[in-house]
């Protein structure tokens, strides 16, 4: 069983987690600035969040964490009435608050946002994904 990245617990990737990058909490002043100063709902600004912000984040990921992150993403996206709306909400049952700045009522298409992180890591780590699945997931 792949392990989550210095632990010994199982990786259990989540659609939330590709948010952790937009977290604010417990950075410094000009990263929220710069962050904030995007718009998630302009074509050109997300492009800059998802590189900038979610994908960086997620760099010290290996090739296999990777591959299946975005698995989960595409499974996520395959079905129709996924809540792409919880990961920008807070979680009141956890009392978790949700990883980015912006509400998904300040999201116009939160679907859409997902597919377009999707659209990016398909590009970004082409190389990675491509190693992964070759490989037998069932050893990991």
């Amino acid at each position: 069983m792949l392990k989550a990245p210095n632990t010994e617990l199982p990786f259990k990737p989540t659609v939330d987690s590709l948010l952790a990058g937009l977290d604010t909490e417990y950075k410094d002043e000009k990263f929220k600035k710069s962050l904030l100063a995007l718009d998630p709902n302009d074509p050109n600004d997300r492009i800059k969040i998802i590189e900038n912000y979610i994908i960086k984040d997620k760099e010290y990921l290996t090739y296999r964490h990777k591959y299946l992150l975005v698995k989960e993403l595409e499974k996520a996206l395959s079905e129709q009435d996924f809540d792409f709306t919880q990961p920008f909400e807070y979680d009141y049952e956890s009392d978790e608050a949700s990883s980015s700045p912006w509400s998904a009522d300040e999201i116009n298409t939160p679907r859409s946002f997902f597919e377009a992180i999707l659209r990016i890591t398909e590009k970004k780590w082409k190389s990675d994904l491509a190693k992964a699945a070759i490989e037998d997931q069932s050893t990991w």
